[in-house]
């Protein structure tokens, strides 16, 4: 940019970093949050320079029609302003969805991890299957409580294999679960019986439900 115009937008930015609900401040080195860029110099490097920040402000000659995050010369404060308001809010609400998404993802492990599962009755002929492997981890919780990563562990299965068997289970209603661990001396249940026909009960989402149940989710 022209250094005039340089001028221009370090005064405005530091004026206006006097109001303390102002969150902005000039920079020399990344990371930068947003980028103030000459619009007929960038033109065929735009797609770089959009990689350098959330949010890039182009200063374009005037009539440029309003166009999203562009700003018409000549740059006059209360738009840069306006500009720079509207987009410390989107990238605050952007960075506390991002941190939701993660928090609920560390809570979906974390229950998982301390949930431990067993089945109250033998499932139904028709969700079984003939499968071996069904029949492996359906055993395994027949016999004792366990977690998502001993049952993995003890069938060969992977987890989300399991995760997946797990979320049958308790939608055909024949799965308990229970948070903590369970005591090493905890007596076992005698061998798996013979299966019974049941029909299934459909239930809500394997993590859901644990959310819901212990209070960690939203109504």
């Amino acid at each position: 940019m022209p250094a005039v115009e340089i001028v221009v937008v370090q005064t405005i930015v530091r004026l206006s970093a006097q109001n303390g609900s102002f969150p902005w401040k000039l920079v020399d080195e990344p990371p930068f949050d947003a980028l103030l860029v000459d619009g007929t110099l960038i033109e065929d490097h735009l797609a770089e320079v959009e990689q350098m920040a959330p949010a890039v402000l182009t200063v374009t000659r005037l009539h440029s029609e309003g166009m999203a995050n562009t700003l018409e010369r000549p740059i006059r404060a209360e738009k840069l302003q306006q500009w720079l308001s509207n987009t410390g809010r989107e990238l605050v609400e952007a960075r506390r969805w991002a941190g939701a998404v993660k928090l609920e993802s560390a809570l979906s492990q974390e229950l998982l991890d301390s949930a431990r599962f067993m089945l109250r009755r033998w499932p139904p002929v028709a969700l079984m299957g003939r499968n071996e492997d069904n029949d492996r981890m359906a055993n395994l919780l027949w016999q004792r409580q366990m977690s998502v990563s001993e049952m993995a562990e003890r069938s060969g299965q992977s987890v989300s294999r399991c995760v997946g068997f797990l979320q049958v289970l308790r939608n055909a209603g024949v799965l308990d679960v229970q948070m903590g661990e369970t005591p090493p001396d905890a007596p076992k249940l005698p061998a798996a019986p013979q299966p019974q026909t049941e029909s299934p009960n459909p239930g809500p989402g394997l993590i859901g439900g644990l959310v819901r149940r212990f209070g960690l989710g939203s109504p």
